[in-house]
């Protein structure tokens, strides 16, 4: 087995990170110097961890500084402006994500959250934007108050780059003080204004914000009618953004439908936001991560097939997963779904093995109607869309087989070929520490950025997979991601908020899927078992 190859056996594991806890491998498994646990069967991300800490670091760094600031681009204040149930909190969690990964120490203000978390008794008046009560107009101005102070902290204090200010900011008036306050301090600010237009992306955003910490223990219809009264007390409210203001601003229609840019000047990190706003999709379905089969020898230099186990081990995997999609589909329209449809399994079936949702009704009903939008079909466009992607190697690719047998569309992606190990390939720890000791001692006090001769680092990995990170974020229903385990710690930090101190330490067993679903907030993982290859009976023709 090679310290590098990215089939290890292992327990999924989260270190715990102390100052100068490096990373340390012994014998064949990833260990932490210090204490080392399990991670949860459920477990959400560390996206609203705080970034306050001097050795905060990201994982794809666009180039790494002590500070985590990339100074050429200067400070920035992202502002959302938008009504209740237009996206804003996904929104600003998604650009959190992103430039964090980046490697730019980002914060989100959330003010729902800071009201939240105050004793005072909040009056119902503060949910106006205007509020037209003297105890309203003081609490408003006492939270935002907080707020703007710790943005400034962040800035100042933290060696914050980017904020971002997630509030309604629907008056002319407000948007005004902040971008002269801020400006002042030599902060860049740019407005990202959230329309939506279409009915049923608002319907869906109203339901996501029902189920909101503020409606806890209240019914569905209460929580929704609840959160109708803040969306039609601020509706007359609304001043929409214009160039007239003189602000940078974006307008973001739909989420990502259509995006109009206004007073562009604050270059390359701000454009890197508007590109990956362009790629920004709501999310219906699910990610899924699971190992490839095994093969006989499991190494990294040969480019081997599958063996018995590992074809066994892919038929497990394809029925797991397709019964996964099919009873979260059957959930969520389940009232929608034609109960004359019958799923089949068998891998002589033209048809997708997937249970239809009301974009696959849809698309059947009014195809070919002119008068009618159709619904797309491409990899990710709505939410009936599901891809498996592998890397080129054969067993990867393999053990997809049965997925593109039922259906399914098989993509293989060049940007999960797994880390390359360079001269250290197929090499045991104690013949590395033997041959090179230099390296090896390097190699220990920084996994994450240190190369071995002729190998990448998993700093390289980061940024060679970060395309794909943009198409996950595109794609809308489901995706199997099949793949070693180095391009799979890559793109679940990602997904989860990993820092690089945590990454090289993650290790997926092959008795576990993955399944990483999406909500405004953040994101959660949950851990599903799967069987053993020799309890399973095959029905497939292998």
């Amino acid at each position: 087995m090679s310290v590098f190859v990215s089939d290890d056996e292992g327990l999924m594991t989260e270190p715990i990170i102390r100052p100068g806890n490096h990373m340390a491998r012994t014998g064949k498994r990833w260990s932490g110097s210090g204490q080392v646990r399990p991670i949860k069967q459920s477990n959400m991300d560390g996206v609203h961890e705080s970034v306050e800490a001097e050795d905060y670091m990201s994982p794809g760094q666009l180039y790494s500084t002590e500070s985590g600031r990339l100074f050429h681009a200067g400070r920035i204040l992202i502002v959302l402006v938008g009504l209740p149930a237009t996206s804003k909190t996904l929104l600003s969690v998604a650009i959190t994500r992103y430039t964090r990964w980046l490697g730019v120490r980002t914060k989100s203000f959330h003010v729902s959250e800071y009201r939240r978390q105050m004793t005072d008794t909040v009056p119902d008046e503060y949910f106006s934007a205007v509020p037209q009560t003297k105890e309203g107009i003081e609490y408003r101005q006492k939270v935002m108050r907080i707020v703007h102070e710790d943005m400034v902290r962040f800035f100042n204090d933290t060696k914050g780059q980017l904020a971002v200010y997630d509030a309604l900011n629907i008056r002319r008036s407000e948007r005004k003080d902040i971008a002269d306050k801020f400006s002042t301090m030599n902060i860049k600010v740019l407005f990202i204004e959230s329309h939506m237009t279409d009915t049923k992306l608002v319907d869906r955003s109203i339901k996501m914000a029902a189920q909101s910490s503020d409606y806890y223990g209240l019914p569905k219809v209460e929580a929704r009618a609840e959160y109708m009264k803040r969306l039609n007390l601020n509706k007359p409210l609304y001043e929409s953004m214009s160039p007239e203001e003189g602000l940078s601003y974006v307008e973001y229609i739909n989420f990502g439908q259509k995006l109009r840019i206004y007073n562009n000047h604050y270059g390359y990190l701000t454009n890197k936001i508007v590109f990956f706003l362009m790629n920004l999709r709501e999310k219906k379905g699910c990610v899924y991560f699971a190992r490839c089969g095994t093969s006989d020898k499991d190494n990294y230099l040969n480019d081997e097939e599958l063996n018995e186990d590992g074809k066994k081990y892919s038929e497990i995997l394809t029925d797991l997963v397709l019964n996964r999609i099919n009873e979260r589909r059957r959930k969520s329209h389940g009232a929608r779904t034609p109960a004359a449809r019958q799923i089949s399994l068998t891998p002589q079936s033209s048809q997708s093995s997937l249970v239809p949702t009301q974009a696959s009704i849809d698309r059947e009903t009014y195809r070919g109607d002119h008068r009618v939008r159709q619904t797309p079909s491409w990899d990710g466009a709505d939410e009936d869309s599901f891809v498996v992607w592998t890397a080129p190697r054969k067993r990867t690719y393999d053990t997809a087989r049965f997925f593109q047998e039922s259906g399914i569309s098989v993509r293989q992606r060049s940007q999960l070929q797994q880390l390359n190990p360079g001269v250290v390939a197929d090499m045991s720890d104690d013949q590395i520490r033997t041959e090179y000791p230099m390296e090896y001692s390097e190699w220990l006090k920084d996994p994450y950025h240190y190369r071995f001769p002729r190998a990448e680092s998993y700093h390289d990995l980061a940024v060679r997979m970060e395309p794909l990170l943009l198409e996950m974020e595109r794609m809308r229903g489901d995706i199997l991601i099949i793949g070693h385990e180095s391009t799979l710690r890559i793109l679940y930090g990602y997904l989860m908020a990993c820092t690089c101190t945590e990454l090289p330490s993650l290790n997926f067993q092959r008795d576990k899927l993955i399944e990483i679903s999406f909500s405004p907030f953040q994101n959660k993982a949950d851990h599903i078992p799967i069987p053993p290859v020799d309890s399973y009976s095959s029905k497939w023709s292998l």
